[in-house]
């Protein structure tokens, strides 16, 4: 992921600061199934600094290009990173399976200009990309509701016996309170 974020953040920086001539496109490499495409044209490159705003994955795929862009992030350090490109979608997929997809929306000239330098290049198949569709989801823990078994045995039953008790003591007592003011008549002391 950190390489994923370091790439996003120079391609974009690249294309919005005007001191990042440290850090530049140097060279890209499109490609079908058959054929590729290398450019170190810096018209060209400035192609591939060029992206739009985040997107959901596409719900299915289309035809896609593989892309290999490199960046020299210092005197004779560079970094490889790879994305696939939509051109006629409009759209570019950053990242891999291990770390995860992030996709952008390619903005309308960029996505013109890619299909110009693709023109001669045959397109991998949709069923060939990964990461479209609705995002995979991994289960970490399952959690299940109680049963009612163990609510009772954790205190969550009902409280209807506590309040029958409650009225049972309160129906004694009052008894008993009558029956001491009345007096009993076989607790009477015998007159005689």
């Amino acid at each position: 992921m950190r390489r994923l974020t370091l790439f996003l953040v120079l391609i974009f920086s690249l294309a919005f600061a005007a001191d990042a001539a440290a850090k530049e496109v140097v060279a890209a490499k499109v490609c079908g199934p058959s054929d590729c495409v290398e450019t170190h044209n810096r018209d060209q490159l400035a192609l591939f600094t060029d992206g739009g705003a985040p997107t959901d994955p596409p719900s299915r795929g289309g035809a896609w290009y593989s892309v290999r862009v490199t960046v020299e992030v210092d005197k004779g350090q560079h970094e490889n990173f790879r994305m696939a490109v939509l051109p006629r979608a409009g759209l570019m997929r950053a990242g891999d399976e291990s770390e995860g997809y992030t996709w952008y929306h390619l903005t309308p000239s960029s996505a013109k200009r890619y299909q110009a330098l693709v023109a001669n290049i045959g397109a991998y198949p949709p069923s060939k990309l990964e990461g479209v569709g609705p995002p995979k989801v991994r289960v970490d823990e399952v959690v299940l509701p109680q049963r009612e078994s163990e609510t009772a045995a954790d205190g969550g039953g009902s409280p209807l016996p506590w309040i029958g008790g409650a009225l049972a003591l309160l129906i004694a007592a009052g008894l008993v309170l009558v029956l001491r003011r009345r007096g009993l008549p076989w607790m009477r002391p015998s007159e005689g």
